[in-house]
């Protein structure tokens, strides 16, 4: 199986659907188990002799999904990737649903999560009484970290087929994923991961796959949000040289990111911006069905508002308070980049979501309209103090613990509307 984070076997989909087609032959099938067992040997070069033209135009989709499979094993993926698209685009309207769930187990072995989500969302439309949609659901949904969407996809998977294991394995690691940083299973899934874990293995589940792996998102996240919060917290409380090497250390920060997506789109043959198209037009699809999602969405574009106003202004003020107040030349350069900042975070919200969803989203119970408010007051206050000139110590102060109750403030409000959120939807999963 290529990919340890999915229950699923992309041969077996592939021999369910692929003899389907009006021109297979006979020997196609055992071709098919041939190409299986040349590539479990590492024999590609004999495995992609017999995936030849002539058979992929024979088996049309399925033929196109079983040479993607062989070139992802092959560690191809951009020529994998290529070979999923020639198959989606020979797919019809009535399609097989598993022609789509092939495709999206190939696309979880690319790491093309959202490109799978959508052709998952494609399987699912196509039968959406069949247990093998819901189990490619759940798995692309637990890679993208929407837990509540994984359970709820393999529990109707388990509904639809309470005796094939791997419904029963997609349950269990889907409940596994909610681990906490300390391992631990979330207290209202226990017993029913245990349940499950021992039906699973009733029917001969391998043991290893009833917990889904841990990846280095959640660590790395925390781990780069320190790091952060240290670089952040010198710039605010040292001299000039701590500013400097403050500034450095995030630019270099950013640079490698930039490295590590231009490593990723070399991997993979996916552009950074094919990415993004993909993972935006995915988005808006989701969000056009499930009224939760934009409103949630709302409640985070809104927590992100303060920041820009925080990294500027707020750092202006605060250095008022220490004594070392800046220049009224260098004070509004800075004030105006924070609200250009703020403007082009709202200003992102049609492009990323389209104009129906950000009217909703940008007047949702007015959050966006507030932080606007307070961005303004903030950064207005900070130039009057400096155009002033003779501020004192406790003005200053009194407006950088303003800059940084809003910031706390906000994301706190955010956190406890956006679980208010995720709880009512979960139950209306």
């Amino acid at each position: 199986m290529p990919d340890d984070d999915a229950p699923l076997d992309p041969f077996d989909e592939f021999e369910e659907l692929a003899w389907d087609a009006p021109d297979a032959r006979p020997d196609d099938a055992v071709s098919g188990e041939r190409v299986h067992a040349l590539v479990a040997q590492g024999r590609f070069a004999e495995a992609h002799a017999l995936v030849s033209d002539a058979f992929v135009e024979r088996n049309g989709s399925a033929g196109y999904l079983l040479r993607a499979w062989v070139l992802t094993q092959e560690r191809r993926p951009a020529e994998a990737r290529e070979a999923v698209d020639w198959a989606l685009a020979h797919a019809g309207p009535a399609e097989a649903a598993d022609v789509f769930v092939l495709a999206g187990v190939v696309l979880l072995s690319l790491d093309e999560a959202h490109a799978a989500l959508t052709v998952a969302l494609r399987a699912y439309g196509a039968d959406p009484d069949g247990w093998e949609p819901s189990v490619l659901l759940s798995d692309v949904y637990r890679r993208l970290g929407r837990v509540p969407d994984a359970v709820a996809a393999a529990r109707r998977a388990v509904a639809a087929a309470p005796r094939e294991p791997e419904a029963q394995v997609a349950l269990a690691r889907s409940l596994s994923a909610g681990r906490g940083l300390t391992g631990r299973i979330p207290r209202r899934h226990r017993a029913e991961h245990a349940e499950v874990a021992r039906r699973a293995l009733a029917l001969g589940a391998d043991p290893g796959q009833l917990t889904a792996p841990r990846g280095g998102m959640v660590i790395g996240g925390v781990g780069l949000a320190l790091f952060w919060a240290i670089q952040l917290y010198r710039i605010e409380t040292g001299g000039t040289w701590q500013l400097i090497a403050g500034g450095v250390v995030v630019a270099v920060t950013f640079v490698i990111i930039a490295l590590v997506v231009r490593a990723g789109t070399r991997r993979s043959g996916v552009t950074a911006r094919a990415r993004l198209r993909s993972v935006r037009a995915t988005t808006r699809t989701e969000m056009a069905g499930d009224s939760w999602l934009w409103r949630i969405s709302a409640v985070h574009v809104s927590a992100a508002l303060p920041l820009p106003v925080l990294l500027t202004t707020g750092l202006v003020a605060d250095r008022g308070w220490h004594g070392h107040s800046w220049p009224l030349w260098a004070v509004v350069p800075t004030a105006l980049t924070g609200l250009c900042g703020v403007l082009l975070l709202v200003s992102a919200v049609p492009w990323w979501y389209g104009a129906a969803l950000a009217r909703r989203i940008l007047h949702y119970n007015g959050l966006v309209r507030l932080h606007l408010a307070a961005a303004a007051a903030l950064a207005g206050g900070t130039l009057a103090l400096a155009a002033r000139g003779d501020a004192s110590h406790g003005e200053w102060a009194f407006l950088a613990v303003g800059h940084l109750l809003w910031t706390v403030g906000g994301w706190a409000a955010a956190l406890l509307m956006a679980g208010r959120l995720q709880s009512r939807r979960r139950q209306a999963l």
